[in-house]
């Protein structure tokens, strides 16, 4: 196993899902991990080596790992802080630069790569993606200068004590041979075998099951028709009965509840009950602006729901890696917060449920490949990723009901035209944003005031970096002039162009 301690960076999810990709057990552990839990660790998980990631904070400031990994006897790899961190406690030195670097970058090998382990197959000179305002000016005692980058150090070695560290971050896919960087260093260095698959760990996940629900006749479990809900309903029905519970707050699609029953009608293990609670949430949400305060309603909400209507003692609840990480890394400080995930940490003290989270161990893609390996169609798999809170933080301003019915419609048509197009499987993920903004316009002879809606398409790989869509102009003439006249409100269309980063692939 490969160790990954999470100091905050918004990419050390990639560093994991990398290292699974390529066959290699990974986890990712919180800041707060001291290297005596991992010595009590090793010998039952087996773990090879440790990778130190990014962070927003500076060495010794806000931040500080534990120094006694170094005497672990571990293979170490530093990225970014970790590199910082590595030079600083090892007797080099580290300062604020003069010259920042956030982007793509060149680096050149030097001639103390030339039989580094770690670099031996890499060309003498490859892109970089940098993101750093320090820099390592002085190198510690023993290290050897690997990889520099306009003539400033951008990588270093210790082979005595099996130490690499370097400025850039392999794991995104802006770094050329940063993949093969980091398997060769779970190769090379750690000597770690390439035989973790999906495969093998979902049939794990259902002998655990099997063992967890012997003799539970039925587990409750929260739907919204998203991969990761969808999904879990149909993991959970190969070990016992489960109750799908599609809690309808008025913030849905129009087409989440029937694609839901379509798929769940080919499994008769799953009994989907829909609960009308949109009084309920729309008595605390009308009127509501802000978009924390909206997650954070609709998380609680979701539960008491749950709490109300149910009397079944087991809760499925469809967390996945992402949030968990996510969530331990916003509980060490080590990470800036963009935005709340309503199913993690809003759970209250005196919950009433047993709660059951198989996916918890599982990134999305390889929920995905779970859902294939389980015989789940494409057309359930492969949904644009939907925020759990709904439209409720695509309506950006005060929720009213007139408001999320101009959404929904517009949503709807955008989703049909996509489909029609054969544009939605071109695209990652897909959705309009009513703004708070009206614009003057003219219909007829007439003049309106009416709001601007947004479209919002990207491409992704991962969801940490995303492109606009290159969709056809005629194509978005076409589906906005359909809007403007089909939907009454809107009398303006817009579409998104931002990247992420600087923007984010949702409005809020």
């Amino acid at each position: 196993m490969i160790g990954i301690l999470d100091y905050g960076s918004q990419y050390t999810q990639l560093i994991a899902r990398q290292y699974r990709r390529l066959g290699y057990q990974a986890e990712v552990w919180p800041a707060s991990t001291r290297a005596s839990w991992i010595r009590e660790q090793q010998a039952s998980r087996k773990i090879r080596g440790l990778v130190l990631s990014g962070s927003p904070a500076s060495v010794g400031y806000e931040l500080q790992p534990d120094p006694e990994f170094l005497n672990l006897g571990l293979p170490i790899l530093g990225l970014c802080f970790g590199y910082h961190f590595l030079a600083d406690v090892l007797g080099g030195k580290v300062a604020s630069s003069t010259n920042r670097e956030y982007g793509a970058a060149r680096v050149e090998k030097t001639s103390d790569a030339a039989n580094d382990p770690i670099l031996a197959a890499m060309p003498r000179e490859f892109r970089v993606w940098m993101s750093h305002g320090d820099s390592v000016v002085e190198t510690p005692r023993d290290a050897k200068v690997i990889l520099r980058s306009q003539g400033e150090i951008a990588a270093f070695s210790i082979p005595g004590r099996r130490i690499w560290a370097f400025q850039f971050h392999p794991e995104v896919h802006h770094s050329e041979h940063g993949i093969e960087l980091l398997a060769a260093f779970a190769r090379e260095a750690a000597g770690e075998k390439a035989e973790w698959s999906v495969k093998g760990a979902l049939d794990q996940t259902l002998s655990r099951l099997r063992t967890d629900l012997a003799g539970v006749p039925e587990v409750l479990c929260g739907v919204s028709g998203g991969v990761d809900s969808t999904v879990l309903a149909v993991l959970l029905s190969q070990v016992t009965h489960v109750r799908a519970v599609f809690v309808d707050h008025g913030f849905q699609r129009a087409y989440d509840l029937p694609d839901l029953k379509r798929t769940f009608s080919k499994y008769p293990n799953i009994q989907l009950e829909v609960v009308d609670a949109t009084k309920e949430f729309w008595k605390e949400l009308e009127g509501v602006s802000d978009p924390e305060t909206k997650r954070k309603i609709m998380g609680r909400l979701f539960i008491e729901t749950f709490q109300k209507h149910a009397d079944c003692p087991y809760l499925g609840q469809g967390t996945i890696y992402s949030d968990v990480i996510e969530s331990a890394a916003a509980g060490s400080g080590a990470s800036h917060n963009i935005k709340s995930h309503h199913n993690v940490g809003g759970l209250p003290k005196d919950l009433k449920f047993k709660l059951v989270e198989p996916l918890r161990e599982f990134f999305k893609d390889e929920v995905r490949e779970i859902g294939r390996l389980l015989g789940l169609d494409s057309e359930s798999l492969d949904r644009h990723p939907f925020p759990g809170p709904g439209l409720c933080i695509r309506c950006v301003g005060p929720l009213t009901p007139a408001r999320i019915e101009i959404l929904r419609k517009a949503d709807t048509i955008l989703h049909d035209e996509l489909k029609r197009r054969e544009l939605y499987s071109k695209t990652w993920q897909a959705g309009c944003i009513l703004t708070p903004v009206s614009t003057v316009g003219v219909m007829g002879d007439g003049r309106t005031y009416e709001s601007v809606l947004a479209i919002r398409a990207v491409t992704s790989v991962d969801a940490m970096t995303a492109e606009a869509s290159d969709l056809p102009l005629q194509d978005l003439k076409e589906i906005a002039s359909r809007i403007v006249n089909e939907v009454r409100g809107v009398n303006r269309v817009v579409y998104d162009l931002t990247s992420k980063p600087p923007a984010t692939i949702e409005w809020e």
